[in-house]
């Protein structure tokens, strides 16, 4: 595993690959990145909070969420995800008092804090409030996310009258911004529109651990698998390179990683059974065969025909979801990455989200292009269970909430310069030792 030995490092987290490149490989899997956490936080096979165990076993059958993130997360280290993820009332910081067990010993893997006059749990009392008074009706996250679907099903089911590959790649435009929009559903309690993803090629299961629990959990660290599973042969953290990794980089990454973002998804699923001693297959491990089996049965094609065409709709799916996921928020050299210097050694854990994202200007505010393409994406870090489109009432109590604690706004930019920052990064071997830049006001 690479190595995060100099002074801008906010986890303790040091998870040993295997010699061998499958080995590697396998540690990166959801279960095997789980079980590495689970040693790591020494819970005790209990769920820690802050310095606290508890046992919640009892609560799993009736956990509003659902049980996926009590089952899953059993064995570790719960803080940021339980800071984050209890944002709309107050109820489960009390409830979880009745299953506290005893103190934890030894101190935490991470160096995130949650101070009661902290900027986040300051922020996140208020937005409570200014929740309040916001009817969900003004939402329409649901109606585009089913539109979408509706319209891949419908433009799937007219192969067999429009034959050619500039309508098929329509197909993938559609099936890629499907893809983005179940984000804001794969984030909140269980709900049937989060299989939209299994039925998209990505697993809903792997895109939680992934996305949710790595990735939203530790933005930017050597443990957000987002970030790390495409190592060694890319690299955006600040450290030596190779010549390949640092320059060919730029040429293989959009021509032949993003093409095959979906297909790496279901590597990661087969790998996770193959790791994983419990997993059970069950009915949703076969959604992904719903559309593949549409395009044969409505193209009228041969079999090897279709499965081409159903190739070249998920690499274009692929390509559209890689452009908006990965060169739209988190990769620039503006950007805090692990490695380089932070604010301090414990970090307001908010601040920190902050630090780790860019937002662009003309997304802001437009409910669909939020939704389709990772909008108001600082927001949704600082309270990832909230529905896209409710965020952008949230930015004038955040806004005045960072000028009390002295930081600047939230960092606008174009999607082109993300874009273009996405490659710099990529080629940055020397660490940002200026933690001023990262946008104290004084």
């Amino acid at each position: 595993m690479l190595q995060f030995n100099i002074q801008g490092s906010l986890v303790d987290y040091h998870f040993n690959n295997k010699g061998s490149w499958f080995g590697s490989l396998l540690n990166k899997c959801p279960s095997a990145w789980l079980q590495n956490k689970r040693k790591a936080d020494n819970a005790e096979g209990l769920w820690r909070i802050h310095d606290d165990l508890y046992d919640v076993t009892d609560f799993i059958d009736v956990h509003p969420g659902g049980r996926f993130w009590l089952e899953e997360t059993k064995g570790t280290d719960i803080t940021e995800l339980f800071e984050s993820h209890h944002v709309i009332s107050d109820v489960p910081e009390m409830m979880i008092k009745r299953f506290k067990i005893r103190e934890a010993v030894g101190s935490r893997r991470s160096n995130y804090t949650f101070d009661d006059k902290g900027f986040y749990r300051t922020v996140k009392r208020r937005v409570r409030e200014v929740l309040k008074t916001i009817p969900k009706k003004q939402s329409y996250s649901s109606f585009h996310m089913d539109s979408l679907m509706i319209i891949t099903f419908i433009l799937i089911c007219l192969t067999n009258y429009i034959s050619s590959y500039s309508f098929v790649i329509l197909i993938g435009i559609f099936t890629g911004l499907s893809l983005t929009s179940v984000h804001n559903y794969i984030h909140t309690r269980d709900n049937w529109r989060m299989h939209y993803a299994d039925i998209l090629w990505f697993p809903c299961r792997i895109a939680r651990i992934v996305h949710i629990f790595s990735h939203h959990a530790f933005t930017n660290t050597c443990v957000d698998l987002q970030l790390t599973f495409s190592q060694p042969i890319v690299n955006v953290f600040p450290q030596p390179k190779g010549f390949s990794v640092k320059y060919l980089s730029l040429i293989y990454t959009p021509l032949l990683l993003w093409p095959a973002v979906t297909y790496a998804a279901q590597l990661l699923r087969i790998l996770d059974y193959w790791s994983s001693k419990n997993r059970k297959i069950d009915k949703k491990s076969f959604l992904f065969l719903i559309l593949p089996t549409l395009t044969y049965l409505f193209s009228h094609q041969t079999l090897f025909g279709a499965l081409l065409t159903w190739s070249i709709i998920t690499m274009v799916e692929s390509v559209v979801f890689s452009v908006l996921a990965f060169t739209t928020n988190h990769v620039h050299p503006n950007i805090y990455m692990e490695g380089d210097l932070t604010r301090s050694e414990k970090l307001d854990w908010g601040i920190n989200q902050l630090d780790t994202v860019n937002d662009r200007q003309f997304v802001t505010g437009n409910k669909f292009l939020v939704l389709i393409s990772f909008g108001d994406h600082a927001l949704h870090h600082l309270f990832p269970t909230l529905d896209h489109g409710l965020l952008h009432h949230l930015y004038p109590i955040v806004e005045e909430t960072l000028k009390e604690f002295n930081i600047k706004g939230i960092r606008m930019t174009s999607h082109a310069d993300l874009f273009v920052g996405f490659f710099k990064r990529m080629k940055i071997e020397i660490p940002n030792l200026d933690a001023a830049s990262l946008g104290y006001t004084k």
